[in-house]
């Protein structure tokens, strides 16, 4: 490690510690309707519990050994790729660093920076990724700053900004966990999270932290490990059709063996390229991108685990058992810290700290059953079991993540041009156009799906593993599938519908 190097990249820390510890505390949500149901509610619940075990059931039956087979792919044209490439770059870097300069210049009165981060970036891209592609690697400001600072540093003389530090193997990706649930709290819990001095603090913090740790660790291991939203839209976007495969299968080196270049499509268990255009974008079918998940840990499964759980809260703030958990744990802490903001904030903190904690137990206890029933002498190990079923969760939580927010994303976008012309313009648009009943069924459409096909990824799994076990091992993963169908739909259920022959007053408005 050169002293510039390590001079640089103190110099960014230092510089991220001191933006990150001015932040002032922060919040936001969205629209609302109400729909009134044709059936009771249960009724939907039961069918499509029925639905997600059907699936099982005729998957077992039909499904045969497939972990050898090649899915499909056609190559995108050269060209069409390399000017989407330079139109991202571009658009990356004016949606990332514009939100910044709105938010110190015009300050807290513009809804702006806001609305690029949190409905754009956090909660638009992971829905772009699932239905499209991953645009991230191409979108990523800090790709794009980092190319442009080495190119400058080429040009002074020097190698490159790579201080050579050695990132450790068995810190595997919990930097980028730890991310990820910094991301949940600011965004669900800590007070005036869409105050735009905030947001532009929270987005220049983070810059640094970057900058310094691709400059410590260099570019390849860093974004591979850390970096919040290569991970997350790395994972989801192997749902999406479009995808990347790697030139040369050197460029996986986080793999113990070569890596077939057809079938290593974005791996997030190899290291990503240091330049995107060493990948080259394929189509492929939907979801396929995730059939050939083998080298994870228990990282990868706590942070996809965490960001269902992250979801799933959000939800549950709208219900009436939301505000059931938050009053388990007001009474203590207020008798420790009085009435006060702190015991609100520590009370819905750790509010999402205990389901949190439920889902990674109903979690751990189901791989672990999985295990017993498929492996019984525990050939293979647990945390690279519960990785690969982790894995069979992103549809998932795709599935909800559309069910919970495609109204809010249409809402940013209905705004946003409006908004880039006047940031000042703080009256966010109706969505009164759109039916309720639209909202409802493709929502339960987007989550009946998602688990569908997180039972073929399971059952799949669980055939190459145990081929004449696959079924007995599969069920605890269909029973966890299911319950989490029938609670996810109650979630989404409890601020729009109304029961037949019920009063409208009598359901929850959602949050304004």
């Amino acid at each position: 490690m050169s002293p510039s190097s390590r001079y640089l990249a103190a110099i960014l820390l230092a510089a991220a510690v001191g933006v990150l510890g001015s932040v002032q505390p922060v919040a936001a949500h969205a629209i609302g309707g109400t729909f009134q149901l044709p059936v009771p509610l249960w009724l939907y619940l039961t069918a499509a519990a029925i639905a997600v075990g059907a699936s099982f059931v005729i998957t077992a039956i039909v499904s045969r050994d497939d972990s050898n087979r090649a899915y499909p792919t056609r190559s995108v044209a050269a060209a069409v790729a390399a000017s989407t490439r330079v139109a991202l770059r571009g658009i990356g870097m004016g949606w990332w660093y514009g939100a910044i300069a709105v938010g110190f210049i015009v300050g807290d009165i513009s809804p702006l920076p806001a609305v690029l981060l949190w409905i754009g970036i956090w909660v638009g891209l992971p829905i772009v990724a699932v239905l499209f592609g991953n645009p991230w690697p191409s979108l990523s400001p800090f790709r794009t700053t980092f190319a442009v600072l080495e190119r400058l540093a080429r040009r002074a003389g020097r190698k490159g900004l790579d201080a050579g530090v050695p990132f450790p193997s068995s810190v595997a990706r919990w930097p980028a966990v730890g991310l990820l649930a910094a991301g949940i709290w600011a965004e669900l819990i800590l007070p005036g999270g869409e105050v735009a001095v905030t947001v532009a603090s929270v987005m220049l913090g983070y810059t640094l932290v970057t900058m310094a740790g691709m400059t410590l660790f260099g570019q390849v291991a860093w974004l591979r490990n850390a970096e919040l939203f290569e991970v997350e839209l790395g994972w989801f976007g192997r749902i999406g059709p479009v995808g990347r495969r790697s030139r040369q299968p050197a460029l996986c080196d986080g793999c113990s063996e070569a890596c077939d270049p057809v079938r290593c499509i974005d791996c997030p268990e190899c290291s990503v390229a240091a330049d995107d255009q060493e990948r080259e974008p394929i189509l492929r079918p939907w979801v396929t991108g995730l059939t050939d998940v083998t080298r994870v840990g228990w990282s990868d499964a706590v942070f996809i685990v965490l960001a269902l759980a992250g979801v799933s809260y959000d939800g549950m703030r709208e219900t009436a058992f939301g505000a059931t958990l938050l009053d388990v744990f007001l009474p203590p802490i207020q008798g420790l810290l009085g009435l006060s903001a702190l015991a609100f904030l520590l009370t819905d903190t750790l509010a999402f700290v205990a389901i949190f904690a439920v889902f990674a137990l109903a979690f751990g206890f189901v791989v672990r059953l999985t295990q017993l029933l498929a492996d019984p002498r525990g050939r293979r190990p647990l945390a690279m079991l519960a990785g690969v079923y982790a894995a069979t969760l992103l549809p998932i939580a795709a599935g909800y993540l559309i069910a919970h927010y495609l109204t809010l994303v249409i809402q940013g976008v209905v705004w946003l041009p409006a908004l880039i012309a006047d940031p000042l313009m703080s009256l966010a648009p109706e969505l009164d156009w759109l039916p309720i009943g639209l909202v409802w069924y493709l929502s339960v459409a987007a989550i009946v799906v998602g688990h569908v096909a997180g039972i073929v990824l399971a059952h799949r799994h669980a055939r190459r593993d145990a081929p004449s076990r696959s079924v007995i091992a599969g069920l605890p993963m269909v029973a966890l599938m299911i319950g989490y169908t029938v609670l996810s739909l109650w979630i989404i259920a409890q601020p729009i519908v109304i029961e037949p022959d019920a009063r409208p007053e009598a359901t929850a408005p959602m949050e304004p």
